[in-house]
């Protein structure tokens, strides 16, 4: 299962199944506690390909958050201390929310660095089949996967709030639609954005 998982990462497909696609959006799933038997605390595993938290769970054993775990969000010792979300283009990535004095405080976006990420590699220019019009998130799209597109324009994201950053389309979805993140969300090696393909 893990191993096809990561195969539809690397092509930016998740078999249609993403609803929401902009960057740092959370994910219900039952993140593990990370704990080995026999009493002794396991170390956790680390964020699996996709945002799907690998069996010992994300981040050292953090839950997936809820709706009120969000950075600057006020919490206190009785709430949740540190959790994960999803983020960057199709919920390739995860982060987390920590409680530290009294505000939530949230992560980078982060990388798994087993991914196959080559189907966001940045062209050194816009791919024809690109809008030539600003990009909005969440809107229907039609060209194939693994085009990147608004690098040179930004986007839109899903509130109509303009972003520097790059969308991919979800072609091989049902209902295809942009799957868009900043460039501090983009998924590369260390998670610093891609650096331009050169073409021949």
């Amino acid at each position: 299962m893990a191993a096809a998982v990561l195969a539809l990462a690397g092509c930016g497909l998740l078999g249609g199944q993403l609803t929401d696609p902009d960057a740092g959006s959370a994910v219900q799933a039952t993140g593990g506690t990370g704990a080995a038997t026999g009493g002794v605390p396991g170390t956790g595993g680390l964020p699996g390909t996709g945002g799907v938290p690998s069996t010992g769970g994300a981040f050292g054993g953090a839950p997936p958050c809820g709706a009120n775990e969000n950075k600057g969000a006020a919490c206190t010792d009785s709430d949740l201390q540190a959790c994960f979300k999803t983020c960057g283009p199709e919920r390739v990535g995860t982060k987390t929310e920590t409680c530290l004095g009294g505000t939530y405080v949230e992560s980078t976006c982060q990388f798994s660095p087993a991914g196959d990420y080559t189907c966001y590699a940045i062209p050194a220019a816009p791919d024809p089949a690109c809008p030539t019009t600003l990009i909005q998130a969440g809107s229907a799209c039609s060209i194939p996967d693994c085009l990147v597109c608004g690098g040179t324009t930004g986007y839109l994201d899903s509130t109509g709030a303009a972003k520097i950053g790059y969308c991919v389309c979800q072609a091989a979805s049902a209902s295809p639609v942009w799957s868009c993140a900043a460039v501090t969300a983009w998924p590369c090696p260390g998670g610093e954005g891609c650096l331009p393909v050169e073409t021949p």
